[in-house]
């Protein structure tokens, strides 16, 4: 995990999201500016983009890592979905 970036500038806000059907997640992008990912929840907005105006080897590194975290929640959200339904054919009853 990193600490302080070369340009002093640091994370903040921690937010938790309970995700239902109503969500969407993009990336913006223009030839001119940074990337913005952005992630609604129902009313929710979530966006992540560069603090400044450039984007540096430290938003890389945080992009890197997200995607890893993501998989990570992806391959769990997998396991548990399928654990239950496994257990739930097994019982003579069928998942939704």
């Amino acid at each position: 995990m990193s600490g302080l970036g070369a340009d002093g500038l640091r994370s903040s806000t921690h937010l938790g999201l309970h995700v239902g059907a109503d969500w969407s997640v993009r990336c913006r992008i223009s030839p001119d500016k940074p990337p913005i990912l952005a992630v609604q929840v129902g009313r929710t907005l979530l966006s992540f983009l560069p603090a400044g105006t450039a984007v540096t080897a430290d938003h890389v590194e945080f992009a890197y890592a997200l995607l890893g975290a993501v998989n990570d929640y992806l391959v769990e959200c997998e396991r548990f979905r399928f654990t239950i339904q496994d257990a739930a054919d097994s019982s003579g009853q069928f998942a939704a």
